[in-house]
C-alpha cells in the first residue's frame, strides 16, 4: 500500500454523524443489488484477524526455541509449518457428506490462517480448485466460501484466543491430516519435516525447518541432500517435478490444465478449451522433444516419463521457463530478461515447494503487513464495535467498498488501489470465493484478483489515479472520506451513502 494510504490511516475517526445501518442497495454500474457483504460479516473478520495478530504475538514471546534469540524468524518458521500443515489438511481425504462447513470440519487457527490468505488470491484458489480432478483440488472446492461468522465463534471475543475445540473437530483433523491439532508455538532448531526426494521419490524424514547457512526449509536458501539417493534438492526441484507430475498425468488421459491457463487473463473467466489451446502452443518445444503432448496408457511407466522429463529440465523452474519459450519465440535464443507474462507465471507457479499455484508462506507473511495496519487503527481490539452506534465505520466501509467497485466498472482497465477500510471490506467479500467471483462477474463484467505484491511506484501512481477518479464521480476526497475525516468536511461526508445510493438514476 502507498504511504499516501498509510498515512491516511493512522487513528480511528469521529463516525458520530454517519449511518450506523446499511441502505437495501447500492448502484454499481447499471446494477443496484443488495449489499455484497454485512456489518456482520466485517466484524467476524476482524476478530480472525485480531486472532491472527494475537497468534503472532504469542508465537514470538516464546521463552525457548528460535523466537528467542530472532523473532522474525520465529514468525517465518511458524507461518512455514502452518503452510505444511494446510497442504496436509487439504490433500486428505475427508470422507464429507455434508456441503456445508459445520464446526467439525473448521482446523486449527495456524491453518485458518493460510486458507484466509489463499482465499485473498481469488484467482490462484478458483483455478487451482478446478483445473485437476484430485483430493486436493476438490478439498479446496469444499473451502472455497469460508463461513467468518462460524470461525469467529470459536474465538474468545475478550482474549482473541482460539477457544477450545470439540473433540470431534480435533479428532476429525487429526484423523485425516495424522497430525496433532494444537501445533507447538515454539519451533527448535532440531525440529524437523518430512519431503520427498523431487529426484527419487523417496521420503526424507529428517529435513530441518532451520539449519546452518540458511539451507533450513524455512529458511532463503534451503538445500538437503537425499538420504537414499544423494542428490542435493531445493524447492524449485520440487516445483518443476509437481509440473512434470501434472503434465504426464494429462498424458494418461487424466484431467489436467497447467496453472495459468484455465483463466482468461483479463476477465478472469474460465475456458478448458482456451487452457487446451495454450498448453498445445507452448508445450510445442517441448512435445517434439519428449512428446509432451503425446497420450500414453496408464499403466505406462508413469514415474519413469515423468523423471525423463524433470532430468530434461534439470528440475530447474528457469530452465522449464526456457522451454516454453523456445515454443513461442522458436527463432530467438530464451531471454530471461525478457520473458512473455504468461509464460513467466507459469514457471513462477512451479518454481516453489506445495501444492499451491503461487507461494502461500511469502503471501501469508505480506498479509501480515495489512492486518498490523487493522491493529494500529484499533478496529480489532475487542468490544471496538460492540454498540450499534458505534458501528458507524464499518457501515461506511462498506458504502466506499461498492462506491469502489462502482469505480471500478467504469474504467476496466485502470488500476485502482483501495485504501485500508475499503480493503477491510474489499477482502471480506473475496472469503466468499464462490460468491465474489460471481458478483464481480455479474457487475464488472471480470473477476478481479488482489496482488498484494504490487510494487510501491506502481501503488503509488495508482493510488493517485483512483483519488482523481473517486474525486470526479463522487465530489468528496478520496483519503479524506476514508479513514480520517477532518471536521470541515464530516457533515458533507455523514450524506456519503446516501449520495452513492442514487449513482446512476433510479
Amino acid at each position: 500500500m502507498s504511504s499516501q494510504v498509510e498515512d491516511a490511516a493512522e487513528l480511528p475517526p469521529p463516525y458520530s454523524e454517519y449511518p450506523t445501518e446499511l441502505p437495501t442497495h447500492f448502484p454499481i454500474a447499471s446494477f443496484k443489488p443488495a449489499p455484497l457483504v454485512s456489518v456482520t460479516e466485517l466484524l467476524a473478520h476482524l476478530r480472525l484477524l485480531g486472532a491472527f495478530h494475537k497468534l503472532k504475538q504469542d508465537v514470538q514471546s516464546q521463552a525457548e526455541g528460535i523466537a528467542t534469540t530472532n523473532k522474525e524468524l520465529g514468525w517465518v518458521v511458524f507461518v512455514n509449518r502452518a503452510v505444511y500443515r494446510f497442504f496436509e489438511w487439504t490433500a486428505a481425504t475427508w470422507n464429507k457428506s455434508s456441503p456445508a462447513l459445520g464446526e467439525m470440519y473448521i482446523p486449527p487457527l495456524d491453518v485458518i490462517m493460510v486458507w484466509h490468505t489463499y482465499l485473498l488470491n481469488p484467482r490462484a484458489f478458483f483455478e487451482d480448485a478446478r483445473r485437476m480432478s484430485t483430493t486436493y483440488c476438490t478439498n479446496l472446492i469444499a473451502i472455497e466460501d469460508m463461513p467468518l461468522t462460524l470461525i469467529s465463534s470459536l474465538i474468545d471475543p475478550q482474549t482473541l484466543d482460539p477457544l477450545p475445540p470439540s473433540e470431534k473437530r480435533q479428532l476429525f483433523f487429526e484423523q485425516v491430516s495424522q497430525m496433532s491439532y494444537h501445533m507447538p508455538l515454539a519451533t527448535d532448531y532440531s525440529d524437523v519435516l518430512t519431503l520427498n526426494c523431487p529426484f527419487c521419490a523417496h521420503p526424507n524424514p529428517s529435513v530441518r525447518w532451520v539449519a546452518d547457512g540458511k539451507s533450513g526449509f524455512a529458511q532463503t536458501k534451503f538445500s538437503h541432500t537425499c538420504e537414499q539417493c544423494g542428490e542435493s534438492f531445493n524447492k524449485s526441484n520440487i516445483g518443476v517435478r509437481r509440473f512434470c507430475e501434472e503434465v504426464t498425468r494429462r498424458r494418461t488421459g487424466e484431467r489436467v490444465f497447467i496453472s495459468e491457463t484455465l483463466l482468461h487473463y483479463l476477465t478472469g473467466t474460465r475456458s478448458e478449451d482456451q487452457s487446451v489451446e495454450i498448453m498445445t502452443k507452448i508445450f510445442k518445444w517441448m512435445d517434439a522433444a519428449f512428446q509432451v503432448n503425446q497420450p500414453i496408457p496408464p499403466e505406462s511407466n508413469v514415474e519413469a516419463e515423468i523423471t525423463t522429463l524433470a532430468t530434461a529440465l534439470r528440475y530447474d523452474y528457469l530452465e522449464l521457463s526456457d522451454a516454453l519459450h523456445r515454443a513461442v519465440r522458436p527463432f530467438e535464443a530464451p531471454d530471461r530478461t525478457r520473458q512473455t507474462p504468461r509464460i513467466q507465471r507459469i514457471s513462477v507457479a512451479y518454481s516453489h515447494a506445495g501444492l499451491a499455484s503461487l507461494d502461500l508462506v511469502g503471501a501469508v507473511l505480506r498479509q501480515g503487513a495489512f492486518i498490523e495496519k487493522m491493529v494500529e487503527l484499533g478496529w480489532t481490539q475487542p468490544g471496538r464495535f460492540d454498540l450499534v452506534s458505534e458501528s458507524a465505520p464499518l457501515v461506511r466501509s462498506i458504502a466506499r467498498y461498492h462506491a469502489f467497485l462502482d469505480l471500478m466498472a467504469t474504467a476496466p482497465t485502470s488500476f485502482f488501489v483501495p485504501t485500508l477500510d475499503i480493503d477491510l471490506a474489499w477482502h471480506t467479500h473475496q472469503l466468499k470465493s464462490y460468491h465474489y467471483r460471481d458478483d464481480t462477474l455479474q457487475y464488472l463484467g471480470r473477476f478481479p484478483n488482489h496482488d498484494d505484491s504490487v510494487a510501491s511506484p506502481l501503488l503509488s501512481a495508482g493510488y493517485d489515479l483512483t483519488a482523481k477518479a473517486w474525486k470526479s464521480r463522487f465530489g468528496v476526497p478520496y483519503s479524506v472520506c476514508g479513514c480520517i475525516p477532518d471536521t470541515d468536511t464530516e457533515s458533507r461526508l455523514s450524506r456519503f451513502t446516501s449520495k452513492i445510493t442514487s449513482i446512476g438514476g433510479s
